[in-house]
């Protein structure tokens, strides 16, 4: 089947927020509603060794400004549609699985230190009410951020590329440090992010339907 290349540079941000929106209604739906009874998971012993270390919830959070600082910079229109497309198409994967086998973690174990700055406090107070904690297998946090990274490749910005991998490898570990997440769920994100970013920028077809100068596509 061929997708068709529809953004432009007229209708990026539009389209990007569109995208977004409905990304999120559909992680929000399934992280406070589920149908199914939720799955705790064993824990591995990495789960069990590593320590929860609240001050890396300012990385964990990062997330939310990481994917607009990638919307901005990526410049390929064809690759902006390939991206768009393998996002969304990763959300949809994640969420039926969400829907199908809801997996949970068990955060009453690692309550937030009472010693902590009051405002650090509120940022875990925040988190833990707006992000249930069921919604883990397969990390989106994780799949959404190395997927990002990777449409840099495609972009022919390798700097860039190696910025945000290092900044998506600092956020999926601090799954583990943040008590958000299974070691599990970081396997199964990075290979979400990896099959639909190789399947959307390398073997599906596209056909332009809308025309734009050449020497915007080259850049």
């Amino acid at each position: 089947m061929t997708l068709p290349l529809f953004i432009t540079r007229g209708n990026k941000y539009v389209a990007g927020a569109i995208m977004y929106a409905v990304a999120y209604a559909l992680y929000y739906v399934t992280n406070h509603f589920p149908v199914v009874e939720p799955t705790l998971l064993p824990f591995t012993w990495i789960d069990e060794n590593t320590p929860f270390m609240p001050w890396t919830v300012l990385i964990y959070i990062s997330e939310y400004f990481y994917f607009a600082f990638v919307y901005i910079l990526l410049k390929r229109e064809d690759n902006i549609n390939q991206y768009l497309y393998s996002y969304f198409v990763a959300q949809i994967i994640a969420c039926f699985i969400f829907f199908a086998y809801p997996v949970t973690y068990p955060r009453e174990l690692f309550p937030v230190p009472t010693d902590i700055p009051q405002w650090l406090q509120a940022t875990w107070v925040w988190l833990r009410k707006a992000d249930a904690p069921t919604n883990c297998l397969p990390s989106l946090h994780v799949a959404s951020v190395y997927l990002s990274a990777f449409a840099f490749i495609t972009d022919k910005q390798k700097k860039l590329f190696w910025t945000f991998f290092i900044w998506s490898t600092a956020i999926a570990l601090t799954t583990l440090t943040t008590k958000q997440h299974y070691l599990v769920d970081i396997i199964s994100g990075i290979t979400l992010a990896s099959s639909t970013y190789y399947w959307f920028h390398h073997r599906q077809q596209y056909k332009r339907v809308i025309a734009i100068p050449s020497a915007v596509v080259a850049n």
